[in-house]
């Protein structure tokens, strides 16, 4: 029986509400020719895996990592495109309804999320998202991301549940979906809330 089902936060419960790839914006910004996919987990591993003190320190050790001078104008870049993208941090239309839902079933929820401590900072401070999940869990506190079994092993910790259930949802299958399931854990691919809904009804989890 389903009793935990654990999403993704970016691209599956928020977004940037900035209508360009801010990862494409900060590559171009920059003139690194790093391939998207691998700047992306240079990216999380730099940032995302620390609670920072500040974002200086932060994107200083991201330009170390992708092999650019940590100047004030380099690092200034990133702190100005990710200031500008977490500032119009949204939830979509499906994530408060579809919370509520579940809590009201009762099952429990997590959020297990490769996130920096100022975009959380963002959420915490634009939306209730936090409100609504039973087990948050960010990688700055487990000190690793996404596709690390160790991420999705705190989580089955902190919920005190078995693999067998619970449910992750997130969008990459790389990280989301198919590393759970070494572990026993079932998952689901996020496309769109329809979809979702329908192989949710799979394990009996009915949503409106």
């Amino acid at each position: 029986m389903i009793k935990l089902i654990i999403f993704d936060l970016w691209q599956t419960l928020a977004y940037f509400d900035v209508g360009y790839s801010v990862v494409n914006k900060m590559l171009k910004k920059t003139g690194v020719s790093i391939p998207r996919d691998s700047f992306i987990k240079i990216f999380e591993s730099s940032v995302q895996t620390k609670k920072w003190e500040s974002k200086f320190d932060a994107y200083k050790n991201l330009c170390k990592n992708m092999g650019i001078e940590a100047t004030e104008e380099n690092v200034g870049v990133f702190v100005d495109i990710r200031d500008e993208a977490e500032s119009k941090t949204k939830l979509y239309s499906h994530t408060i309804r579809m919370l509520k839902q579940l809590r009201k079933q009762g099952y429990k929820t997590g959020l297990l999320s490769n996130s920096s401590v100022f975009a959380i900072q963002q959420i915490k401070k634009r939306t209730n998202l936090i409100d609504l999940i039973d087990y948050p869990l960010f990688s700055y506190q487990v000190g690793t991301i996404k596709p690390d079994l160790k991420f999705y092993r705190e989580m089955l910790k902190i919920s005190n549940c078995k693999p067998e259930e619970t449910i992750m949802i997130g969008d990459k299958l790389e990280d989301d979906v198919l590393p759970p399931r070494k572990i026993g854990m079932n998952s689901i691919l996020f496309e769109n809330y329809g979809q979702l809904k329908k192989e949710l009804s799979c394990f009996s989890v009915k949503l409106d």
